[in-house]
């Protein structure tokens, strides 16, 4: 590998991590706002200011928070002398919730707003009635402008609990602006439509990859599983305008309650699909839970099954997400290749989560939302649901990018090999027809030469008997042989060194026996062969005829081993990298990268390129851990 090309990765990754984090950093104050309404609503545990009490026949009688929250359509009254500050700090709005209770307003028992203006509506005679005259199933939000120079005047709200609502709460009470309400309103609805949009677009770029993948012959049907978890996703994420604006758009093509259990459920769909041994055992782990969640929800909204909604079925999907950790690590054992990727991201995403919240409570923060998910995973089930869905989205869509980035490389190497191959054909063919031409023309006159040969035995000139065998041995010698071993490219590469040696006079001693069904991939033979060949034959054909150069190659089979050793002359001292410990190249920087890639491959079966020099000679070798067939 070069390792220009693996330094020039890391830091890709490293940059884009970092352009990531600039683009979050410039999007969050866009979501968030300093701008806060001043909260005047009356808690369980005190009044917050407010006199609470009721009043019959102008007689009244104190109350508590405890017995305003168990009413049941009686009037109540609260009642408090507002802050001069509240109007200095710019608060000129009054906002209440008229969902669950219906309320009439009174500055110093002036009237400012009432739900029903058929009322008496006098301060002690207030009477709403029981059927409620808003909204029918929405209720009333309340908004209305103070007049000025409101304080140090008496704040009078008659109000009573609208029996109509399933729901029930303490009445909400707020100041607020027109500046703090745009301000909120704007990052709030950013909050909301930017991880939509984002989404979204993975949803769309995973439908892209899919189309990618079909487009080079690749059938990906699992992808849609995350196209189809990210654009649930994004509805999900959508539905909250509804919620805090009360809009209403066309998303009810599906059930709502159906977005959360999907949301995850598809990726762990597709995490089911990407599982080879382990896949069978894991079905019921997912397909049970995922079914009864989602039948549970079909069934509930038919009225007689109403009482089904409150049970919290959808905790079924923990013992999926929790099944998905095991099996996950009895992949990743057995080397799928999809796990390797995703369980390590898996388990760190995890324990990050869980460095966070410990960082949230050492910090005094523990009542965040994001450690009471932790806290109570039943309470706030569907916020922790819809946060692993995203989890496993992220990291399903990361396993699946690099999977195919892998496998776009994965075929550029194999068009690469197949180019080397090509050429070695080539040269194979052309060293061919030479040796057919030189022993062809051998055979020709052979006839001579035994004639000449049998002549001098009967003269006994046994000396240039001798001569002319050694001659004729050398001629012989230049013939390259046609076929060295039953690997093809094995075969191929020797060859190809065999002729590069032949034409600068290099001898090749060669001990080869390499069957053609070894499970080494091609394109790591070429890597090792082609640099180790190369390499003997540059350092050789440095040195004078007169030293009689020569190249030792050995390859050959023992058990699950391929046994690899180049031995040559050498007449320098070599040195070694200090970084990596291998011979460092005498050409300088930029050099030096077939030795870095041979110990690649070295290390990518489980061995060890070995290189050292003794009594004048470079010895390389290396044994290849070959897998079972």
């Amino acid at each position: 590998m070069n390792m220009k090309k693996s330094n020039w990765k890391l830091g890709g990754f490293a940059l884009y991590a970092v352009i990531l984090l600039l683009i979050l950093g410039f999007l969050y104050p866009y979501m968030v706002t300093d701008a806060e309404k001043l909260f005047l609503t009356p808690m369980f545990e005190e009044a917050n200011g407010w006199e609470i009490y009721t009043l019959e026949n102008n007689v009244r009688e104190d109350k508590t928070t405890q017995e305003l929250f168990d009413s049941a359509g009686e009037t109540f009254y609260l009642s408090r002398t507002l802050d001069e500050q509240m109007e200095r700090d710019g608060f000129t709005i009054l906002e209440l919730d008229g969902v669950t209770w219906q309320q009439s307003i009174f500055l110093d028992e002036e009237l400012l707003y009432t739900v029903d203006p058929s009322l008496d509506n006098r301060i002690g005679f207030v009477d709403f009635p029981k059927e409620y005259r808003g909204l029918q199933g929405m209720g009333e939000y309340v908004r209305l402008s103070l007049p000025p120079n409101y304080g140090s005047k008496t704040l009078t709200i008659a109000l009573a609990f609208n029996t109509e609502t399933e729901y029930k709460s303490m009445p909400m009470v707020r100041m607020s602006s027109e500046d703090i309400q745009t301000q909120q309103t704007v990052s709030t609805a950013n909050r909301i439509a930017m991880p939509a949009i984002a989404y979204m677009m993975i949803a769309i770029m995973l439908l892209g990859l899919f189309f990618y993948n079909g487009y080079h012959g690749q059938k990906s049907y699992s992808i849609l599983l995350l196209t189809t978890a990210a654009f649930f996703q994004s509805l999900r994420v959508l539905l909250n305008f509804e919620f805090y604006f009360n809009s209403h758009f066309s998303l009810n093509f599906i059930p709502v309650e159906l977005l959360i259990p999907l949301s995850l459920g598809m990726p762990l769909l597709y995490m089911f699909t990407q599982m080879k041994r382990w896949r069978k055992w894991y079905a019921p782990f997912i397909f049970i839970p995922l079914g009864l969640s989602i039948l549970f929800h079909l069934i509930a909204r038919f009225p007689m099954f109403t009482f089904l909604s409150y049970y919290p079925y959808d905790a079924l999907l923990y013992v999926s997400l929790l099944a998905l950790g095991v099996f996950a690590v009895l992949e990743w054992k057995d080397g799928n290749k999809t796990y390797h990727l995703f369980t390590p991201l898996f388990f760190t995403g995890i324990a990050c989560i869980l460095l966070t919240a410990m960082g949230f409570v050492l910090t005094g923060k523990g009542e965040a939302e994001f450690v009471m998910v932790l806290r109570a995973p039943i309470l706030m089930m569907y916020e922790a649901l819809q946060r692993y869905g995203s989890l496993l989205l992220i990291l399903g869509g990361i396993v699946s990018f690099a999977l195919t980035v892998k496998n776009a490389a994965d075929i550029k190497s194999e068009l690469s090999i197949l180019s080397i191959k090509n050429e070695l054909i080539s040269e194979n063919i052309v060293n061919i027809q030479e040796s057919s031409t030189e022993i062809a023309t051998l055979r020709h006159d052979m006839l001579r030469h035994l004639y000449t040969l049998l002549d001098l035995s009967r003269k006994g000139e046994g000396e240039r008997i001798e001569n002319y065998l050694e001659k004729l041995t050398k001629e012989t010698e230049r013939i390259l042989p046609v076929k060295i071993c039953s690997h093809s490219v094995v075969n191929a590469l020797i060859s190809r060194s065999l002729a590069k040696a032949n034409k600068v006079g290099i001898q090749m001693d060669l001990h080869v026996e390499v069957p053609d069904d070894i499970t080494v991939a091609d394109n790591d033979l070429c890597t090792l062969l082609m640099n180790m060949l190369d390499n003997a034959i540059e350092a050789v054909s440095s040195l004078a005829k007169e030293e009689n150069p020569r190249i030792e190659l050995t390859m050959h089979v023992r058990g699950r081993y391929l046994f690899i050793e180049t031995i040559n002359s050498c007449d320098r001292i070599i040195l070694s990298d200090e970084k990596t410990g291998l011979p460092a190249s005498g050409k300088g920087e930029g050099h030096g990268y077939g030795m870095k890639a041979m110990s690649e491959v070295a290390k990518k079966y489980n061995s060890k390129l070995q290189v050292k020099q003794e009594n004048g000679k470079v010895i390389v070798r290396t044994a290849l851990l070959m897998k079972e067939k």
